[in-house]
């Protein structure tokens, strides 16, 4: 008998297009970018004082400009020279992320007084998923 959870993973490798392949190397790239969002919120707001959701935004900055250039170059091997046009496109994907994000903070910080790093861990395992639908289907397909 077969498990629901390998039947799954069969019908996925079986209809797999490259994006099995991108989302592996997304979530690498990705992690690389949340240990420099991560270590920005820490610093902000342990050591500098600011608030946390003002230190989030600094390292979502600092993480989202990581995350395209490491995607754009060697994940999706993306060779659009409008480099300026495909970064807005990017910041557009990510700002609905970032906006995910903040909101997903707020509450669970603020309302159910989690820890905010935490939260945080939370937040970017959900926010990451819509922004590799976006990029893939929108930032990296638009301008090849």
């Amino acid at each position: 008998r077969v498990s629901l959870k390998m039947k799954i993973v069969e019908i996925l490798l079986a209809k797999d297009d490259g994006t099995i392949s991108l989302l592996k190397n997304y979530v690498f790239f990705a992690g690389i970018a949340t240990v420099a969002d991560f270590t920005t919120l820490y610093i902000f707001t342990e050591i500098f004082e600011f608030h946390y959701l003002i230190s989030g935004l600094f390292g979502y900055i600092i993480g989202m400009s990581i995350n395209f250039l490491l995607n754009k170059y060697y994940n999706f091997k993306n060779e659009s020279e409008r480099i300026r046009l495909q970064f807005s496109i990017f910041m557009g994907v990510a700002l609905v992320g970032l906006l995910l994000n903040q909101i997903i903070l707020y509450i669970l910080v603020d309302i159910t007084e989690m820890w905010y790093i935490q939260a945080k861990f939370f937040s970017v395992s959900l926010v990451m998923l819509w922004s590799f639908w976006g990029h893939k289907k929108v930032t990296f397909n638009y301008l090849k």
